[in-house]
C-alpha cells in the first residue's frame, strides 16, 4: 500500500488532511508532520479538524494552520487523507457527510477495529501510534525530515505510548524516536510542554474526578461519571475533560477503567482503558458501536448517563469474568 500511496501523492497536487474529533497528540502530530512533508514537496495542503487544536499542542509548528472544515459546496482538494481515525464516523458530525463522495480517500491508521473505509488503506494495527506510520511514509516519499516534522512525530508517538510507558513501546519505536532526536527534537523542551504544564481548568476537573470516582468489583474496576452541567459548574470546556481516564486507571489493583461523560446533546462519551492484556476493551467498545485498541478504546452513543454506565460496566464485568 505504500507504493499506492506514493503513486497517488506524486500524481496529485492538492491534499486535505483530517483526523478525528477531539484530537489527541497522535492526531495532531500525524496531521502536522504529513502536512509539512507534503508542503515540502510543493503540494497544496489544507489541514482540518472539526474541533480546535488542544492548547497542549498549540506550540507545534503549523498547529495554527489546522482550521475548520471547508464550507459546503466548496471545491475540495484532489485527495483526502484521514489520519489516526479508526472509523469514518469519528471524523465528527459534519465531515463524514461532507466528504462522503470524495473520489480519492486515503486512510492511514493503527486501530485494529478500522474497517478500511478508504480507497487506499494503510492500516497497521500493531503500530504504537499513527505517527509511527507517518514516519515511515515520509521516509518512503524521500522527504528530508525537518525539526518541525520531527517535533510533531515525537509528540504523536510519545503521547500515544503514554510517554513510552505502554507495552506498545517496541525497539522499532525507540529507533524511530532516536532518528527524530537526531533531526533536532529537544526532548526536554517538548516533554515540558507536553507533560509538565497542566492548565488550571484541567486541574479543577481532575479534583472533581478524584473526589467522585468509584472503585468496585473487588478493586478491579475504577470509573467516574460526569453528569450534564458539571463543566458549566466548574467553568471549563471540553478540552479539560480529554484525559480523565488516565486519572482513574492508575489505582493499584485496577484492571479496567472507564469514564462516562454526558455531552448534553443526547450522547454519552465513554473512554475505556485496560491494564490487563487478557481484557480487550476494543471488544467491549465494539459491542456498543465504538472501537479502538485492545488496551484503549472509546464509545460515543446515545443514551441516559446512568443507564449507559450500568450497561457498559456490566459488559466490562462479563469480559473480566470470561478472562479469568
Amino acid at each position: 500500500m505504500y507504493k499506492d500511496f506514493i503513486t497517488t501523492v506524486n500524481a496529485h497536487e492538492s491534499f486535505g488532511i483530517i483526523s478525528h474529533f477531539r484530537p489527541d497528540g497522535d492526531a495532531i502530530g500525524s496531521t502536522l508532520a504529513l502536512g509539512l512533508a507534503l508542503r515540502a514537496m510543493g503540494k497544496q495542503v489544507s489541514l482540518w479538524n472539526e474541533d480546535s487544536v488542544p492548547s497542549r499542542y498549540a506550540f507545534l509548528t503549523g498547529a495554527d494552520t489546522i482550521g475548520s472544515l471547508p464550507e459546503a459546496g466548496a471545491e475540495l482538494p484532489q485527495v483526502l487523507i484521514c489520519v489516526d481515525t479508526g472509523d469514518w464516523k469519528r471524523l465528527g458530525d459534519i465531515a463524514p457527510e461532507r466528504f462522503r463522495d470524495h473520489p480519492c480517500i486515503i486512510n492511514i491508521d493503527h486501530h485494529g477495529t478500522n474497517p478500511g473505509y478508504g480507497h487506499i488503506n494503510i492500516v497497521e494495527s500493531p503500530s504504537a501510534a499513527c505517527g509511527c506510520i507517518i514516519f515511515k511514509l515520509i521516509k518512503a516519499l524521500g522527504v528530508e525530515m525537518t525539526t518541525p516534522m520531527a517535533d510533531a512525530l515525537y509528540t504523536a508517538i510519545s503521547t500515544d505510548t503514554g510517554s513510552f510507558q505502554y507495552s506498545s513501546t517496541t525497539p522499532e519505536v525507540l529507533r524511530q524516536v532516536a532518528d527524530l532526536l537526531e533531526c533536532g527534537v529537544d526532548v526536554g523542551r517538548l516533554n515540558c510542554r507536553l507533560y509538565q504544564e497542566i492548565p488550571w481548568d484541567t486541574l479543577r476537573v481532575n479534583a472533581e474526578v478524584l473526589n467522585n470516582m468509584v472503585v468496585e468489583h473487588q478493586g478491579q474496576i475504577s470509573h467516574y461519571a460526569m453528569p450534564a452541567g458539571t463543566k458549566a459548574r466548574l467553568g471549563v470546556g471540553l478540552e479539560a475533560t480529554k484525559d480523565l481516564v488516565d486519572i482513574v486507571r492508575v489505582v493499584e489493583g485496577v484492571r479496567v477503567s472507564a469514564i462516562f461523560e454526558d455531552l448534553e446533546d443526547g450522547r454519552i462519551r465513554i473512554s475505556l482503558r485496560s491494564k490487563d492484556p487478557a481484557i480487550n476493551v476494543a471488544n467491549i467498545a465494539a459491542h456498543f458501536g465504538g472501537g479502538g485498541h485492545a488496551m484503549a478504546a472509546g464509545i460515543r452513543m446515545k443514551g441516559e448517563l446512568n443507564a449507559t454506565k450500568a450497561a457498559v460496566l456490566e459488559k466490562i464485568k462479563e469480559e473480566m469474568n470470561n478472562a479469568q
